[in-house]
């Protein structure tokens, strides 16, 4: 577990792509440098993809939990 609050938590919790994917990226825009946004969801092919695309933003991955499904991917807006 990280002790990182999240400025921005995007829940999609029940989501399937390319809903999941869709809102981490509206989140991502709207966020400022600096700020960390936290993605909860259970689709587990956006538990893959997320952290692809977050690789080819330039963002930092934070942290990637998995705990019975459920899963948070915790990322920071470096640009």
């Amino acid at each position: 577990m990280n002790s990182i609050k999240p400025d921005i938590i995007v829940d999609v919790t029940g989501e399937i792509c390319p809903i999941p994917l869709i809102e981490f990226r509206k989140a991502i825009a709207s966020a400022k440098k600096g700020e960390v946004i936290q993605i909860i969801g259970t689709h587990e092919d956006s538990k893959k993809e997320i952290p692809l695309a977050a690789e080819g933003m330039g963002l930092e991955i934070i942290s990637i939990e998995d705990e019975q499904g459920l899963w948070k991917i915790t990322v920071r807006k470096n640009k």
